[in-house]
């Protein structure tokens, strides 16, 4: 309620502070225009009983003063009070501040210009004010200005001065005015000329089309490049190109020079001018042209900004556009309306499966989750978005960078202005004025993107005063993510711009995401991983997910989608990778066996056969001759799920583990993507001893949510700007093979969506858990799960017999003992204690890097 009454006075007392000024302009053009000699007053004596002036005794006095001063010219002083305090209460408040002291001084030299040049040229005879026509100030100027300049130096040096002071005074725009004078004279000279040397009568078809053209509504917007710029555009075009440089054939090139000038002379359009145009020339401030919308197809305006009438395709294409722009050296500022064609009802997600799935395997619909909010924020009109444009030039002018607004972009959180600036002008020096200009306009963070694709600009991404929340509901209803085809599909979010940035994890093909505590990173994760259940059936997409928090992923346990239970002990979390390092291992060895290249071109085979009617044995299957497993027993092959490994803060389980889980993630990073297995990687503590340089260069796809310092942000995206986000979602998504991020606004999923959907498939099925990744142990030729998929084989080892002895004797389990003892290398001796940990002859590591042995000692003979 506060805040309503302090705006409520600010706004009532700017107004009442404008009709102050307003009457007492009134007042003295009445006191001025009743003006009698004769009247009494504090500056002329008499001895008249009664004062004339009809503004009584004071009036007199003031009236007596000014005409005392400034004689004729005093008529000027109300004129001027009331045009611009009236023109402001017509007009728009302006958020730049008007330079008052600059205004008066202009004033005060308008006046004494002005009164000097009556008292030069005006006889006083007729006239009879108490010191001439121009007053006390003209009349002691006048002579020593004509003594020193002469009558015609003194007259120009009057005109000069009074002209540029009545033009800051009243914000008169001159290039309009001459512009709209030009357009006037330019109609109508062509129109003459046509009716006096038009020798070809007008067609039926062609004078039906000019009388729509007429009928039709003449938008008021600023189309490109005006009469002025156009023909000086083109006369310094055509002398350039004929004074150059000419070729040998210069005859020729002169035939093209004189073609050309003519081309851009023909340029001129006869453009009406409306009623309008002249008043907005005449107006008291300078205005900016109204912005266009870009040249495509009309799309419906969200409700966070009015509705803008786009160009039609037929006036001009988007390249004569930029260049008539980049000629005139004069650019309009551009606003792209927000998207709202993703705000629309949800569907079942369940519609666009490929057929392949029974109706008892399809996704849970997306009615489960909350439908978008609808916005009740007025949002930001079309005038705000030129006044904070120019704000935004004022303050980097401040800052000594000379920039222009070219393209504003709102979106739901943020608002991009794209700036040109001035040539010279390094991206650099805008890049560390960031914090100074969040100073200045009085908000959270300032964002400065340095490169935008496809652009020759710099965007300025300023946060909006009212933020909207982005519903996972809005990207999963999206036609993007419903018309998607890939199992691994996945809605992170909308853009700047408003629209659902889905993306496919099949492509990436690891992702690391990295964001302080609050930030969204685990509201982001638990989206990426409900956009995988509403795509997918566990027949195409499984799921291993890693929990050290124990709270953030435990509510995933129990669907069918996962091949384990969610894993909270990380040194499980280590078996489980070492698991689908071996599965990796398998599918590389299946596919090789087919001769395809990768998971899609197996799973298309295998389905091929299977409806040709044909089965595909298992080349790597070896039978189990305790379990009475026969060589006809082989199994099938089958379709191979993908296989996602999910980690929500790999951070923990890094500092448990140690550096063999960066050896598998590593591994894992490098060759499962064929094989159809993907990393999520998320942490909360984006330092280079978490997010080691062998993580970063094989996950090449990133996501940084907010981060406490530019260290942070390079850490994750090798460059800084998440340092600068908004938190709450908000995110730079960083794709692999490209080094601009994008910033995407996170989508929000809560809890009891996340029930809702979970518990839909609990109904439809249970989970078919693998014992190997329970139970730590997965043969693969020989080797086990433990032992790192069969690449080496410790317990194979020829000395591991004697190392378990030498240990268990000694009660000394440590890698240094066991290499002094067998006088064997680091690496050797470190696989035999590690197999000594899986086998459970040693504990594990302590904090202070001891190891207790567990088995007892040898029995001596």
């Amino acid at each position: 309620m506060s805040f309503s009454l302090e705006t409520l006075y600010q706004k009532y007392s700017w107004y009442g502070f404008r009709l102050l000024w307003l009457t007492i302009g009134v007042y003295l053009a009445i006191v001025l225009v009743s003006y009698d000699p004769l009247d009494p007053s504090f500056v002329v004596a008499s001895d008249a009983p009664t004062v004339n002036n009809l503004g009584g005794y004071i009036g007199s006095g003031l009236a007596s003063l000014l005409f005392l001063l400034f004689g004729v010219v005093a008529f000027v002083i109300p004129l001027v009070f009331m045009a611009r305090n009236l023109s402001q209460l017509l007009g728009a408040k302006s958020l730049v501040k008007r330079y008052t002291l600059y205004k008066l001084l202009a004033f005060i030299l308008a006046l004494l210009a002005a009164s000097t040049l009556v008292a030069i040229h005006l006889d006083n005879s007729l006239l009879a004010y108490p010191r001439g026509s121009g007053g006390v100030v003209g009349a002691n100027f006048a002579q020593p200005i004509v003594k020193a300049l002469g009558l015609i130096g003194a007259n120009l040096l009057l005109l000069i001065v009074c002209f540029l002071a009545m033009s800051h005074l009243l914000a008169l725009n001159w290039g309009a005015i001459t512009e709209v004078t030009g357009r006037w004279v330019e109609r109508h000279v062509n129109s003459i000329w046509q009716a006096l040397f038009s020798d070809k009568p007008e067609s039926a078809a062609h004078k039906m089309a000019k009388a729509k053209q007429e009928s039709s509504p003449q938008p008021t917007e600023a189309k490109g490049p005006g009469v002025f710029s156009r023909y000086s555009t083109a006369i310094y075009k055509g002398l350039r190109d004929l004074f150059s440089r000419k070729p040998k054939n210069a005859a020729v090139m002169q035939n093209v020079q004189v073609g050309r000038t003519a081309e851009l002379f023909a340029q001129a359009d006869n453009t009406p001018i409306s009623d309008d145009e002249v008043l907005s020339a005449l107006d008291d401030k300078p205005k900016r042209p109204k912005p266009t919308a870009k040249a495509q197809a009309p799309v419906e305006a969200a409700a966070t900004v009015t509705t803008i009438e786009p160009v039609k395709a037929s006036q001009t294409t988007p390249s004569a556009t930029k260049q008539q722009a980049a000629e005139a050296g004069k650019r309009d500022v551009k606003i792209v309306p927000l998207e709202k064609t993703h705000k629309q009802d949800t569907g079942d997600s369940s519609a666009t499966q490929d057929g392949k799935a029974t109706k008892s395997k399809q996704c849970p619909p997306v009615s489960l989750l909350d439908p978008p909010e609808t916005s009740l924020n007025p949002g930001v009109s079309t005038q705000e978005l030129e006044q904070m444009s120019e704000l935004l030039e004022a303050k980097l002018m401040d800052f000594g960078v000379v920039a222009e607004v070219v393209e504003v972009n709102p979106g739901p959180v943020i608002t991009r202005f794209e700036i040109q600036p001035a040539p010279g002008t390094k991206v650099s020096k805008i890049s560390n004025l960031a914090k100074d200009l969040a100073r200045s306009m009085a908000v959270m963070s300032v964002r400065v993107v340095e490169v935008i694709a496809g652009k020759s600009v710099i965007g300025i991404e300023i946060p909006n005063q009212h933020r909207e929340m982005v519903r996972i509901s809005e990207v999963i209803g999206s036609k993007t993510y419903q018309t998607s085809s890939s199992p691994l599909t996945m809605g992170l979010g909308n853009d700047i711009a408003g629209k659902p940035v889905v993306v496919d994890l099949g492509k990436m093909p690891h992702l690391l995401v990295a964001g302080t505590t609050g930030a969204g990173k685990s509201v982001g994760v638990n989206a990426m991983i409900i956009s995988l259940l509403l795509k997918s059936t566990p027949d195409q997409v499984r799921l291993l997910l890693v929990d050290p928090k124990m709270l953030e992923l435990s509510i995933y346990d129990g669907i069918p989608h996962l091949l384990a239970p969610v894993i909270t002990d990380m040194k499980e979390a280590a078996g489980g990778l070492r698991w689908c390092v071996a599965e990796m291992e398998r599918r590389y060895k299946v596919m090789a066996s087919q001769g395809v290249r990768n998971i899609a071109g197996y799973n298309t085979k295998v389905n091929d056969a299977i409806a040709n009617g044909e089965h595909i044995l298992d080349p790597t299957w070896q039978p189990d001759e305790l379990a009475g497993e026969t060589a006809e027993d082989r199994p099938y092959l089958e379709d191979l799920p993908y296989i996602v490994v999910v980690v929500d803060e790999f951070a923990d389980m890094m500092m448990i583990v140690g550096k063999k889980v960066e050896e598998l993630i590593a591994r894992i990073a490098q060759k499962a993507r064929a094989a159809g297995i993907h990393l999520i990687l998320a942490t909360q503590r984006p330092s280079v001893d978490v997010i080691t340089g062998l993580i970063k260069a094989n996950v090449p796809t990133r996501i940084a949510f907010q981060v406490s310092s530019k260290i942070d942000s390079r850490t994750i995206l090798d460059q800084g700007g998440a340092e600068s986000l908004l938190g709450h979602g908000d995110m730079l998504y960083l794709p692999a093979g490209k080094s601009v991020p994008e910033r995407v606004h996170g989508a929000f999923v809560s809890d009891d969506e996340v029930h809702r959907v979970v518990e839909d498939w609990k109904q439809r099925g249970s989970p078919n858990f693998i014992d190997a990744i329970i139970e730590g142990t997965y043969d693969q030729e020989g080797g086990t799960a433990q032992a790192g998929g069969g690449d080496y084989e410790e317990e194979m080892d020829q000395l591991y017999d004697a190392a378990v002895a030498f240990v268990t004797e000694t009660r000394r389990a440590s890698i240094s003992s066991v290499q002094r003892k067998f006088k064997i290398g680091y690496n050797r001796a470190a696989r035999m204690i590690e197999a000594m940990e899986a086998a459970g002859v040693i504990t594990s590591q302590a904090h202070n890097g001891s190891r207790e042995v567990i088995a007892p000692p040898p029995v001596r003979d």
